[in-house]
């Protein structure tokens, strides 16, 4: 499954919220995300790990693909979705992408794709997995194809928007370890569409997290949380973030299914704020950044 761990981009331009003597020696670029490779497993350990950890860790993160507004499409959001859900799961490899750009001929917009046609497709996909319609091979193939389809369409969708360059940084990630997320990628493509110098997760362990934000300078810190299987983890990188940050006044937003099924998650996690909506994140962040000026 293909990660957006690709876009990661520099975070020297960022806005300057740290005082003027600190600010030209704080700010450095953004690392490319760190590969590790682990050992083979044995064949017997390696069935057990993908139907124990793997397997139910897609499912969570199909679960977290954004619920959003609908914006207007070519075709019925649910029969566009049926079919292309169908395509990213059949023999052909373009046919998935291929419709897509049917859609965008006809007068579609990026947006209206990723809203109404993307997210809904992973959902199902999760669905169908989970009620035994799809196996997990075809899963991961269509989530593939998904991620593919959206990082194609990445520069085109930062291309219809009129908005400047914001300029603020942004690290957008999952607890360490978790399963990455269909839905932190798509939030990912909006802060970038909104001109924030962007860095992404998952990292490999909580000591490779705090040491980013502790050498690198973020306005904000976002969490997308899928599940509760590891709040008490979650809660500790917020601390643990909060108290090695290069940004003293760091914001942190948590998002995702848990929270918008548990909104009182943001205080108990320590967080400042909570995010449901990839379309308004940014702008969400830009608001907490300028409240974290007001109180210095």
């Amino acid at each position: 499954m293909t990660d957006v761990n690709e876009q990661s981009f520099s975070a020297g331009s960022a806005t300057d919220t740290a005082p003027a003597s600190r600010s030209k020696s704080l700010r450095q670029r953004i690392p490319a995300p760190i590969w590790r490779f682990r050992p083979t497993l044995q064949p017997v350990a390696v069935v057990k790990t993908i139907k124990t950890q793997i397997i139910p860790k897609i499912v969570l993160a199909l679960r977290s693909a954004p619920i959003l507004k609908p914006t207007e499409s070519a075709e019925r959001p649910s029969t566009a979705v049926e079919r292309f859900a169908a395509l990213t799961l059949g023999n052909d490899d373009g046919a998935a992408f291929a419709y897509v750009q049917e859609l965008l001929a006809g007068g579609s917009t990026v947006e209206a794709i990723f809203l109404d046609l993307l997210a809904p497709a992973a959902r199902q996909l999760g669905a169908q997995w989970e009620s035994d319609v799809t196996d997990f091979a075809n899963v991961t193939l269509g989530v593939g194809r998904l991620q593919l389809i959206m990082r194609r369409l990445g520069d085109r969708f930062v291309e219809e928007s009129n908005a400047g360059h914001a300029g603020e940084s942004v690290l957008l990630t999952i607890i360490p370890g978790e399963q990455h997320s269909f839905g932190l990628s798509m939030v990912a493509e909006f802060f970038r569409r909104a001109g924030w110098n962007l860095c992404t997760g998952p990292f490999a362990s909580h000591q490779e997290l705090t040491s980013l934000v502790h050498a690198h300078w973020f306005d904000i810190v976002g969490f997308s949380v899928s599940s509760d299987r590891r709040l008490d983890e979650l809660k500790q990188d917020i601390h643990d973030i909060r108290r090695d940050s290069r940004n003293r006044n760091v914001g942190i937003i948590i998002g995702g299914p848990m929270v918008i099924a548990q909104p009182d998650l943001v205080a108990s996690m320590g967080a400042d704020m909570m995010s449901s909506d990839a379309t308004t994140a940014p702008q969400q962040a830009h608001g907490l950044i300028e409240q974290m000026k007001a109180r210095t």
